[in-house]
C-alpha cells in the first residue's frame, strides 16, 4: 500500500552526503566496478543519504525493492564508463519507478557526480475526511433523514462508513461483511465521493452484477451528490465490445454484398438509423440485439481503431465514453472489466497510465465473494472450435468476407496492374493458406472430439488422470503441429497482404479500415496459436495453469448443433499472489465488501483465496490454529456488520429428514422435490424460488411439475427457457409464480416484498470436485499441507448457501421460510459448520409432515 504523504518546499539541487559517497564507492568496489543499484533517502534539505544496495545490475530486483520503499526515495545506479547520460533502458526503468513514487539518478564509480534523471515526485497534501461529519449525514436528524420520508436508522451502515473513511485517511485495506439491509452502497460511496471532491482523486467501484451497477449510477450516486451538495462526476464504464463503431457500421453497409454470406442489408440499415438516434451507442440501448455475424463487423475494436485519424473520432460512442471516464472521479465497472484491465497491465507492466481503464489508486470491490471466479476467467485463455472458424470466416466464407471486400476496393482504386497482382496474391497465397488452416483445424478438433465428455459443460482436465497430456497421442501431436504451422503461415500471408495494400494504396486511403481488419485478424491468429500451445503443449514453468476441454452449447442453437463446439481453456490455479502483487499492493486503499465473506464469523478463507494473508491475534499468533501467519501481511482491517433484519421472527430454516438420499437418488429424489414444491406452493399461494445446483436436476423437476399439472395452477418460470431478466420480471408481476433457477439465481437477485414468500434449496451447493479448476485447487491446498475439503470445498459451499438463503429476506417487512432438501446439514460432521455460517433463523427439522405442519402455522401467523 502506498502511504500518505506530506508536502515540503524542495529547492535544488540533490547532493550526496559524504557518508553516502563512501558507502556507494565501497559497494561498487566490492562488486569489481560493475553496476550496482541503490535506494536512498532524500532529506528535507535535499541531501541524499542512507543508500542501500539492492541489486547488482538486476532491474527486476530494483523494481521489487522499490515497491517496499516510501515515496520520495531515490534510486541510484552507477555507469562504470563514467558517462552519465541515461540509456533507453534507464529511461524506461525511471518511468516505471516514477509511477511508484521514486526518482532516479546516475553516478560514476567514485560517486563524484550525480546526474538526476527524474526527481522523486513531490508528495501531495491531502485533505483528510471528517469521519464524524460523514457519519452525521446518515444519522437520525442528518441530511439523509431529512431527505427520505421513510428513513430508517442503520447503525451498521455508519460503522461501515467509518471503516471505509478511515482507510481513505490512513491507507490500507478493509474487508467488510455487510449483512443484507445494511445499506453498504452509501457507506462506501459517501467516503469515496467526499475524497474525490476534496482531493481530486479517482475511486474505482467494481461489482459483479448489472443490477448493482445500475443501482449505483441511477440511484445511489445521485443521492450521494444531493447529500454532499457538491458537483460529483461519475461514469458507468462498459467493455469496448459493447459499443458500435460508426465507421465500421458504415463500412459494413458499403461492403455488405461482399462481406456477408446472407443478405444483412436491412439489419445494418436499422443499425445506422439507430446510430443517428442513440445517445449511448451500446448494446444496452438496442431494443433487440443484432445477429452475431453483424455485430462482429460493426462493434468497436481496439485492434481496428483508427483513433484520432478516424473521421468519426469526436462522435465515436466508445471514445466519448472513454473521455467521460477519464474525467470522472467515481468509475463503476464490473469485475470482468476490472480483471481485463488488470491482465493488460500485468502483460505490459503498466500500472500508472491508462490501459483498458483509466489509472486509479482507490478501489472498492462490492460483491467481493465473486472476485476469485471473475479473475480466473480473465487471467487465463480460452479458444473454441466455433470461435476459431468464425475468425477464419471473417476472411472468407463461400466467397464473402474481408478478402473479397478488399479485392473489390483495390479493383476500384488501384492501378490495373497492381490490382491484378494483389488479386493473384489473394488467390494463390492467402486463400490456400486460409483453406489449409481451416482443414487442419478441422482435423485437430476431430481427433480431440472423441476425448471430450459427452455431456455439455462437463469438462475434462488435461495432463491429469482424466486425460494424459494430449501430445502423448501421436495423432494429436501431429495435428497440433500442423495447425500451429498453418496459423503462422496464414498470419504471415495476412501481414504481407496488408503491407502490399498499404504500399499501393497509401495509409490515408479509405481502404485503411479494411487494412485494420487484416491487422486485427493477424493479431488474433497469433493469439489463437499461443492459446492452443498453452492448453495443449505448455512450456516448462506453465504448470501453474490448469488446462481442460469441454463441449458447450451455443445459445439459440438446437442441442445437437451446439454439441460440436469444443472449447479448450487454461486458467491460473492460484490467484492470490497475482491479485496481491498486481492489484492490492498497488492500491493506496481498498474496501472489499459483500453480504457473504465470512464462514463461522471468520474472514480467513476469503483472505487466503485473494492473497490478503490471515489475521494475527493481539499476541502476534496466527488466529487460526495450525495456520502460518503471513510475515508480510497487508494492512487489512476486518469488520462484520450484521443485518438489521430479525431472522428469528421473519424466517425459518426447515430441513425434512425423511426424503430420499440427495446423491444418486435420481428420479425418486426429483419426484420428492416436485411434491414438496407443490405442497409449499399451496401453503404460500406461490411466490416461490426453487434453487438447484445443476441444470439437469432443474429440467427433470420442471418436467415432473408439468406432468403433475402444476404449471396449470400457477405460472412456472424455468431457467433456460427465457432470458433471466424476463423470467424475473414475469415472476414479480405474477405474484404467485414458481421460479426454478440455477447458478445465477443464487445471488444478485433482489425481490423484496410479497412476490417472494418462500425459498426451496435443492442441495447444499458443493462444487463438483472433478471440475478441473476445483480439482487443481484442491490439489494445491493438499500440497500446501491443508485439508482440501475443510479448507476449500466446505467454505465455498457455506458462502454459496449463505447467498442462496439471502434471496428471501430483503427488507424488514419480508417474511418467509427456507426449505433445504438436503439433510446432510444435520447428519454430517460438517453440517454444524454450514449452520454456523447462516443467519440465526429457527431450525425446524423432522419428517416432512411435521415440517409441513410447522410451515402452515408460520404462514398463517
Amino acid at each position: 500500500m502506498a502511504s500518505r504523504g506530506a508536502s515540503s518546499v524542495i529547492p535544488p539541487p540533490l547532493r550526496l552526503t559524504p557518508a553516502a559517497v563512501e558507502h556507494i564507492r565501497g559497494e561498487i568496489a566490492r562488486a569489481g566496478g560493475r553496476e550496482v543499484c541503490f535506494l536512498a533517502r532524500v532529506t528535507s534539505h535535499r541531501w541524499v543519504d542512507d543508500p542501500r544496495a539492492v541489486s547488482r545490475g538486476n532491474e527486476a530486483a530494483v523494481l521489487a525493492a522499490a515497491r517496499e520503499s516510501p515515496p520520495g526515495t531515490l534510486m541510484i545506479h552507477n555507469h562504470p564508463s563514467g558517462v552519465l547520460d541515461p540509456s533507453d533502458a534507464d529511461l524506461q526503468v525511471a518511468a516505471r519507478l516514477f509511477e511508484l513514487g521514486l526518482g532516479t539518478a546516475i553516478t560514476d564509480n567514485q560517486a563524484r557526480e550525480l546526474y538526476v534523471v527524474v526527481e522523486p515526485p513531490e508528495p501531495r497534501v491531502r485533505e483528510l475526511l471528517d469521519v464524524e461529519e460523514l457519519q452525521g449525514i446518515l444519522a437520525p436528524g442528518g441530511q439523509l433523514s431529512r431527505m427520505l420520508p421513510g428513513f430508517e436508522d442503520r447503525p451498521g451502515q455508519r460503522r461501515m462508513l467509518r471503516l471505509a473513511a478511515d482507510r481513505y485517511n490512513e491507507g490500507g485495506m478493509a474487508v467488510v461483511e455487510a449483512g443484507t439491509g445494511t445499506g453498504k452502497s452509501l457507506a462506501y460511496l459517501l467516503p469515496a465521493a467526499s475524497w474525490a471532491l476534496r482531493n481530486n482523486e479517482r475511486t474505482l467501484v467494481s461489482t459483479n452484477t448489472i443490477n448493482l451497477q445500475e443501482q449505483l449510477v441511477s440511484k445511489d450516486l445521485p443521492l450521494v451528490q444531493r447529500l454532499l451538495g457538491e458537483g460529483l462526476s461519475w461514469s458507468l464504464v462498459k467493455g469496448r465490445g459493447n459499443y458500435v463503431s460508426i465507421r465500421r457500421a458504415r463500412l459494413a453497409w458499403e461492403s455488405a454484398a461482399s462481406l456477408f454470406e446472407e443478405d444483412r442489408s436491412e439489419e445494418i440499415r436499422g443499425l445506422l438509423e439507430w446510430i443517428e438516434e442513440t445517445e449511448d451507442g451500446s448494446l444496452a440501448d438496442l431494443a433487440s440485439p443484432p445477429s452475431e455475424v453483424v455485430w462482429e463487423e460493426v462493434r468497436s475494436d481496439g485492434d481496428i481503431c483508427m483513433r484520432a485519424r478516424c473521421p468519426f473520432f469526436q462522435a465515436c460512442f466508445y471514445q466519448r465514453a472513454r473521455r467521460e471516464a477519464s474525467a470522472a472521479k467515481i468509475l463503476v465497472v464490473n469485475h470482468h472489466l476490472l480483471f481485463t484491465d488488470l491482465s493488460v497491465r500485468l502483460a505490459t507492466q503498466n500500472f500508472g497510465q491508462s490501459a483498458v481503464l483509466p489509472p486509479y489508486a482507490h478501489l472498492i470491490l462490492d460483491e467481493a465473494h465473486n472476485v476469485e471466479d471473475a479473475a480466473t476467467t480473465h487471467m487465463g485463455v480460452e479458444v473454441s472450435r466455433r470461435g476459431l472458424f468464425r475468425l477464419l470466416s471473417r476472411l472468407d466464407r463461400r466467397g464473402k468476407g474481408i478478402l473479397t471486400a478488399i479485392q473489390s476496393e483495390v479493383g476500384r482504386q488501384a492501378p490495373p496492374e497492381a490490382a491484378r497482382e494483389l488479386s493473384l496474391r489473394i488467390k494463390n497465397r492467402v486463400r490456400p493458406a486460409l483453406e489449409d488452416a481451416r482443414d487442419r483445424l478441422g482435423l485437430l478438433f476431430d481427433v480431440l472430439e472423441p476425448l471430450a465428455a459427452e455431456e455439455e459443460s462437463e469438462a475434462i482436465r488435461l495432463g491429469a488422470e482424466d486425460l494424459p497430456e494430449p501430445l502423448e497421442n501421436v495423432e494429436i501431436s501431429e495435428q497440433l503441429r500442423g495447425v500451429l504451422g498453418a496459423l503462422a503461415l496464414l498470419e504471415r500471408e495476412v501481414f504481407e497482404l496488408r503491407s502490399r495494400c498499404a504500399i499501393i494504396l497509401g495509409e490515408d486511403d479509405p481502404t485503411e479500415g479494411r487494412l485494420l481488419d487484416l491487422q486485427s485478424v493477424q493479431r488474433r491468429l497469433a493469439g489463437a496459436g499461443a492459446a492452443l500451445r498453452l492448453v495443449l503443449d505448455p512450456e516448462e514453468g506453465e504448470g501453474s495453469y490448469v488446462r481442460w476441454m469441454e463441449r458447450r452449447r451455443v445459445a439459440g442453437r438446437q442441442r445437437g448443433a451446439g454439441a460440436r463446439n469444443l472449447t479448450l481453456a487454461a486458467a491460473p490455479i492460484e490467484l492470490g499472489p497475482i491479485l496481491r502483487e498486481g492489484l492490492f499492493e498497488r492500491m493506496e486503499d481498498a474496501v472489499l465488501t459483500s453480504a457473504t465473506l465470512t464462514t463461522r464469523d471468520r474472514f480467513d478463507f476469503i483472505r487466503r483465496r485473494l492473497g490478503l494473508g490471515i489475521a494475527r491475534s493481539p499476541g502476534g499468533r496466527a488466529e487460526e490454529a495450525g495456520a502460518e501467519a503471513d510475515e508480510e501481511a497487508l494492512d487489512v482491517r476486518e469488520e462484520s456488520v450484521p443485518s438489521p433484519f430479525d431472522f428469528g421472527t421473519q424466517t425459518l430454516l426447515c430441513v425434512p429428514t425423511d426424503l430420499p438420499e440427495v446423491r444418486g437418488a435420481g428420479e425418486v429424489f426429483y419426484e420428492s422435490t416436485a411434491e414438496i414444491i407443490s405442497a409449499m406452493a399451496e401453503l404460500t399461494g406461490g411466490g416461490l424460488f426453487v434453487l438447484f445446483t445443476a441444470h439437469r436436476s432443474l429440467r427433470r423437476v420442471a418436467a415432473v411439475l408439468r406432468d403433475r399439472g402444476e404449471d396449470r395452477r400457477r405460472p412456472l418460470f424455468v431457467h433456460g427457457e427465457a432470458p433471466r431478466a424476463r423470467l424475473l420480471h414475469g415472476f414479480v408481476d405474477s405474484g404467485q409464480g414458481i421460479l426454478l433457477g440455477t447458478a445465477s439465481f443464487w445471488e444478485g437477485v433482489d425481490v423484496p416484498g410479497r412476490p417472494l414468500r418462500g425459498l426451496i434449496l435443492e442441495k447444499i451447493p458443493f462444487r463438483v470436485p472433478t471440475e478441473p479448476i476445483t480439482q487443481a485447487r484442491l490439489e494445491a491446498v493438499e500440497a500446501a499441507g491443508g485439508r482440501p475439503f475443510w479448507d476449500y470445498m466446505l467454505p465455498l459451499a457455506a458462502l454459496r448457501l449463505k447467498q442462496g438463503f439471502g434471496r428471501l429476506i430483503r427488507s424488514r417487512e419480508d417474511r418467509g421460510a427456507v426449505v433445504l432438501l438436503d439433510d446432510r446439514i444435520l447428519t454430517r460432521r460438517y453440517g454444524r459448520y454450514l449452520r454456523q455460517s447462516l443467519p440465526d433463523a429457527p431450525l425446524i427439522k423432522g419428517p416432512w409432515w411435521e415440517v409441513e405442519n410447522r410451515l402452515r402455522q408460520f404462514y398463517r401467523a
